[in-house]
């Protein structure tokens, strides 16, 4: 699915979880999931950062097409089936926008009062707030990637 901005996750957004584990959606991530019609958050602990990885349906569609575009009897494919399919959680969000996070993906991502938000397009990342800091790097990495970035194709046709 092609999506424009408005329909893209973008920013970063810290908020509180509360005792019962409850942690509310970013307004502008809220305004995403419902183009999507969706009060489902599909969460993935991840495999290499330790952060959570989020989204709506488009999202967990274009994983699970992915990982099922592999051989089915691969290694590749039944690995990833073990760890990312068998390890997503839906979650519902309350008319509030608010999800109740699990305590295991809590201590996954070392979530402790806080969560932070960062958009990462056609998905987002839920990461202690330090730890999300820590990730980012400094400016002169982020020039450097941004030099080999290739120029979109032309959609005007």
């Amino acid at each position: 699915m092609r999506r424009d901005a408005e329909t893209l996750f973008l920013g970063s957004f810290t908020n509180k979880i509360d005792a019962k584990g409850r942690l509310a959606t970013p307004a502008r991530f809220r305004r995403v999931l419902d183009f999507e019609k969706s009060t489902t958050i599909y969460v993935i602990p991840s495999p290499d950062e330790p952060c959570l990885e989020a989204g709506g349906p488009a999202y967990i569609e274009s994983v699970t097409r992915s990982i099922m575009a592999l051989p089915r009897f691969s290694d590749e494919r039944k690995l990833l089936q073990k760890r990312i399919a068998g390890k997503t959680i839906s979650l519902s969000m309350d008319s509030e926008g608010r999800f109740v996070l699990p305590q295991e993906l809590r201590e996954h991502a070392n979530l402790n009062g806080e969560a932070a938000f960062s958009g990462q397009m056609d998905f987002f990342q839920i990461w202690n707030p330090e730890a999300l800091d820590a990730s980012i790097g400094d400016d002169s990495e982020t020039a450097a990637a941004r030099k080999d970035l290739p120029n979109p194709p032309d959609d005007a046709s």
